[in-house]
């Protein structure tokens, strides 16, 4: 966009500066993950049909993640048939020489079409009902699996501790039958390249496997749509030797490590990298919580240790981009289901101000909490922390009583430096308060959220 055509504001941002990524849709997100490896031939009975770049398509990362997509392949002949002909081949029987066209970052094989069941610790009341159990994606430890020995621990929370582990190759399990011995002559085609990074969230507790088991089954209908791994960090499976949920590493920090970093900054240096980032990082998270609730989930707690962030390259622009993917939805749960809503809540300096309220049926979060949570986390970007520190400090009682008056920003003005922040960067204030409205029932659906933000020419 020219600079003529830019629409200046009085805060002296330009407003065109937000639509340099509307151009092209967003490119896949990069992680270390398990696209980065060569999987050694030897453990493989046939040849890879396909390969993938760096940076995850779509398309495979739901069929890795969602045993469903793949098993539509291994349905299908290996080789083409005369009208009429019947098929005398066990269904995983796989000719030595035929290359299957399943996409994936290391599925040559779809898997099994009875999955192999477990006996482990992830076994739940709920691990016996079939029908939940195919709302679930397990993740294919047969094909690469992870050690946790030497993992180092990334996260600590209720329920959970994630670590970041290394991928190794493992061999063809679910076929039951043994990977050929290696040649005489090492063939120096054939080793593992850069390892494979994984983010192993791991029960903390007897009683996380529920949870867990619901942000699985969540997490499944959301990488149903081939659009999801744009949205939210790529989910691989929950392990049934463990009861783990299986993500592809992002080493790139949270929005929570970014403000930490903004404030080790000048003020000037400071607001040019606002200035830069935050009209992408709006969009991510806008359109994200669009998919979100169009795929009916509620989050249930946005804030900004839950959104990661990722560098990577985009086709449309000169140069790489920030990208912000949602992350825990430890908290989450569908509107058209049975799913409980015992654990959600949210954090209260992000909670909405009727979830404070005395009335039961009001502390249930909404996609209007949502809302709510993700203005309340775009405004401790330009602020720099949470909104309520200055006036409540670490005083229960008053953080409950100034979150119930639905009024951050004046709260966040009792700071004098962010104030002079917020005067600075008025256009973005504008976008934070079509979230921050009092009364849920006047809040912006996500949707129309975005709408606005294309109305402002924000970036894509």
């Amino acid at each position: 966009m020219t600079t003529s055509s830019a629409r200046q504001t009085h805060s002296g941002i330009s407003k065109s500066a937000f639509s340099g990524r509307r151009q092209q849709p967003p490119a896949p997100l990069r992680t270390h993950s398990a696209t980065d490896t060569i999987i050694p031939e030897q453990l493989w009975e046939a040849q890879v049909a396909h390969t993938r770049h760096k940076s995850s398509s779509l398309a495979s990362g739901v069929s890795r993640a969602n045993p469903r997509y793949a098993r539509r392949a291994s349905e299908q002949p290996a080789e083409a048939q005369r009208p009429g002909q019947k098929s005398h081949r066990a269904p995983d029987s796989i000719p030595e020489n035929t290359a299957l066209d399943v996409p994936g970052a290391y599925g040559v094989f779809s898997p099994p079409l009875t999955p192999i069941q477990s006996r482990n610790s992830c076994d739940s009341s709920k691990s016996s009902d079939s029908e939940t159990a195919n709302q679930i994606a397990e993740y294919d430890f047969s094909k690469l699996d992870y050690e946790l020995d030497r993992a180092k621990v990334i996260g600590t929370g209720l329920w959970s501790t994630v670590y970041l582990a290394d991928g190794k190759a493992s061999p063809r399990l679910a076929t039951g039958r043994s990977p050929p011995s290696p040649p005489t002559t090492p063939d120096t085609k054939r080793h593992l390249g850069p390892s494979s990074l994984f983010a192993v969230k791991t029960p903390a507790r007897a009683d996380a496997k529920d949870v867990f088991r619901q942000e699985a089954k969540v997490l499944t209908h959301l990488v149903e749509d081939l659009s999801a791994s744009q949205f939210i960090v790529p989910f691989r499976g929950l392990d049934t030797r463990n009861c783990a949920l299986v993500f592809d590493a992002v080493i790139g920090g949270s929005l929570e490590t970014l403000n930490s970093r903004l404030q080790q900054m000048t003020e000037i240096g400071r607001h040019l990298e606002l200035v830069n980032i935050f009209p992408g990082l709006a969009d991510d998270l806008i359109s994200g919580l669009e998919f979100m609730h169009r795929a009916g989930v509620v989050h249930a707690d946005i804030k900004p240790a839950n959104i990661l962030l990722d560098i990577s390259d985009h086709y449309s622009l000169p140069r790489p981009v920030i990208r912000a993917r949602y992350i825990d939805f430890s908290a989450s749960f569908r509107i058209d289901s049975d799913d409980s809503t015992a654990n959600a809540g949210g954090t209260w300096d992000y909670m909405a101000p009727e979830q404070l309220r005395l009335q039961k049926e009001l502390k249930v979060p909404t996609f209007a909490s949502d809302i709510w949570s993700l203005g309340v986390t775009l405004l401790t970007l330009i602020v720099g922390g949470s909104p309520y520190t200055d006036a409540c400090g670490n005083n229960p009682f008053m953080l409950r009583e100034a979150i119930k008056t639905g009024d951050p920003l004046s709260f966040a003005r009792m700071n004098p430096k962010a104030r002079k922040r917020l005067a600075a960067c008025q256009d973005y204030i504008d976008c934070c308060r079509q979230a921050l409205k009092k009364d849920r029932e006047r809040r912006l659906t996500a949707a129309a959220w975005k709408q606005w933000l294309i109305s402002q020419e924000f970036a894509m």
